[in-house]
């Protein structure tokens, strides 16, 4: 995976099969020269022996397939950078996917589409609630899947031109909070 937007959509796509109504996703980028990424969700958790494996490329719990890079994947770019990842969870009360990257650092991944990541998710998963929380030492910036349906007073978010909407929602208020991937790169 070639950016973190990317990583982001693969752990949703465990929270989804989780049976998540609810996923978070947390970027946030610190004045310490960190970037902290977290994806929330409520879906099933995880017991302690599944919880143990997550970090084995050769385990999944999915039946579509027989391998699971993407935790091991997202592990590892977060520590080439000198970061790590963390997982939280507990059966019946979701799980907490957490990597922390160096800004700065060589290794470090762009940060990539990430408006269009939280759009897909909300378009495609109409029953889900996505959260997308941003937040800088310039500011912050949040926005839900639920709350702009009610807002809006819409069912869904797939019409086209209401994804290109807030998708340009999303990145114009990522470059008002100093969100970019020039700046990621640039901080040395």
């Amino acid at each position: 995976m070639k950016e973190i937007a990317l990583h982001v959509l693969d752990i949703t796509e465990n929270s989804l099969d989780a049976g998540a109504t609810m996923i978070r996703i947390n970027i946030k980028l610190t004045s310490k020269g960190m970037l902290e990424i977290s994806i929330q969700d409520n879906g099933r958790g995880m017991d302690k022996e599944t919880l143990d494996r997550t970090a084995d490329p050769f385990f999944t719990s999915r039946t579509t397939r027989r391998v699971g890079m993407g935790i091991p994947m997202f592990r590892q770019h977060a520590e080439l950078t000198g970061g790590n990842l963390e997982i939280f969870s507990k059966q019946g009360s979701g799980t907490t996917v957490k990597a922390t990257f160096i800004i700065g650092h060589a290794d470090i991944q762009p940060i990539g589409d990430i408006e269009g990541c939280w759009t897909m998710l909300a378009a495609l998963h109409n029953k889900v609630d996505t959260i997308l929380h941003c937040e800088t030492p310039e500011g912050e910036f949040e926005i839900s899947s639920e709350q702009v349906k009610q807002e809006l007073e819409v069912e869904n978010i797939e019409q086209p031109t209401l994804k290109a909407d807030l998708k340009r929602l999303i990145r114009n208020n990522l470059l008002a909070i100093g969100l970019t991937d020039k700046i990621i790169d640039n901080k040395k």
